[in-house]
């Protein structure tokens, strides 16, 4: 009688035990299974995946957290898992390492707590006088309306010098061909 029922809680104990599933860790991209992924279950010890990719999980887990520095950090929740594989997504353009320059503000802040106030001078303000800028709406008055002009009217007189300087070299050149050969004697 008694080893009936130690024959039949055993079975009920080893029912308990076999109620694992076996689940596989493989790349996203190349859907082949991955090793030496670290597997952490409910904040227990950590797994290490085989070859195969292939580790345990019991079925009244919460959660598992995958790690390898090939892969982005992942973890999967009870109610996530579908099949029997899990894909990990390999990291590619990711930065191995961030290093950052600069002034550490809590330490500041500390520092800036313990000393005493200083009062700041305040600020002159900026004196603008009140009312319209004349001379500022003469001046933009001057360069869209008579700028210009006065600006194309120089430059027509500095062509014009050009112009007649080379009228009298011409002229120059003109009366010496008319006048008569000198004879020679």
């Amino acid at each position: 009688m008694y080893r009936l029922m130690f024959i039949g809680l055993f079975l009920l104990w080893s029912v308990g035990i076999m109620a694992q599933r076996k689940l596989t860790v493989a790349s996203l991209e190349t859907k082949t299974p991955q090793r030496d992924i670290k597997v952490r279950i409910d904040n227990g010890p950590e797994i290490t995946t085989p070859w195969n990719g292939e580790f345990e999980v019991p079925d009244s887990f919460k959660r598992i957290d995958f790690c390898h520095p090939k892969f982005q950090r992942r973890y999967v929740l009870h109610n996530e898992v579908r099949g029997d594989t899990i894909y990990l997504i390999p990291i590619r353009n990711a930065i191995n390492e961030v290093v950052i320059y600069g002034k550490d503000r809590r330490k500041d802040m500390m520092a800036n707590i313990m000393q005493p106030a200083i009062p700041k001078e305040p600020e002159l303000p900026q004196v603008v006088p009140p009312g319209p800028d004349v001379i500022a709406l003469l001046m933009w008055t001057w360069d869209h309306t008579f700028g210009p002009k006065v600006e194309a009217r120089h430059k027509r007189k500095q062509a014009l010098k050009k112009v007649r300087a080379q009228e009298q070299e011409y002229e120059a050149k003109w009366e010496a061909l008319k006048a008569p050969p000198k004879k020679k004697e």
